[in-house]
């Protein structure tokens, strides 16, 4: 989950905390990302520990805003705002097998 010369977290492994909280904070059997504005604050070091909070900061029929922050101690390292879409199953269709 670090660059193995630098020692620092990969930044994806941290997007996918964040995003996975996102998520789990949408009140629906299915939630997708829509869009994400993030910004990484400062590294994460091996070692670190990170924690994340997030927010439901607005809700319109299905679609939520949601922010979430992640710390290292008191210190924030990332921070984001997500827009999220609420649906209650996915309409996949079956195809034929020849």
């Amino acid at each position: 989950m670090v660059l193995a010369k630098a020692r620092v977290a990969r930044g994806h492994f941290l997007f996918a905390q964040a995003n996975s909280l996102a998520i789990a904070l949408v009140d629906a059997p299915i939630a997708l990302t829509g869009s994400v504005k993030l910004k990484f604050i400062r590294p994460v070091q091996l070692g670190d520990v990170v924690v994340a909070v997030g927010r439901v900061q607005k809700r319109k029929q299905n679609i939520y805003w949601v922010q979430v922050s992640a710390r290292v101690g008191t210190e924030e390292v990332l921070r984001g705002d997500w827009i999220l879409f609420a649906i209650d199953r996915l309409d996949v269709r079956e195809t034929e097998l020849e």
